[in-house]
């Protein structure tokens, strides 16, 4: 088993809102969640997004499986905000992104070791 990513770099908190549902008159409603011990890397790498389409990253989100709290389930949020034609947006360091794509990265006993979360 791996070991987590180093507590000594996990040092930001992200604040994470996403569209779990809709009211009665079909508008958007939102979840918010505070995630701690959590790294920001900065990036310019292409991802594909759900619709195929290329989008060049801003950042990478870094969350770990055992350090970072709450423990949320990051591919479903964002499936679940697609489903809904809403997003996931993230604001760390009171600079906002919107989630273009989310990677499950498993260990070598198949175990989530972390998240990698493409921020645009």
């Amino acid at each position: 088993m791996l070991r987590p990513i180093p507590a000594r770099i996990l040092r930001s908190t992200a604040i994470v809102s996403a569209c779990t549902g809709v009211d009665t008159y079909q508008n958007q409603t939102y979840t918010t969640y505070t995630v701690e011990h959590v790294h920001l890397q900065p990036t310019a790498a292409v991802r594909k997004t759900p619709t195929n389409t290329d989008k060049q990253l801003r950042s990478v989100l870094f969350v770990d499986a055992r350090l970072s709290t709450p423990a949320l389930d990051w591919a479903n949020l964002f499936e679940q905000a697609h489903a809904l034609g809403g997003d996931v947006r993230v604001t760390v360091r009171s600079v906002e992104y919107t989630v273009a794509n989310v990677d499950e990265l498993r260990d070598d006993t198949d175990a989530l070791h972390h998240w990698e979360i493409g921020l645009i």
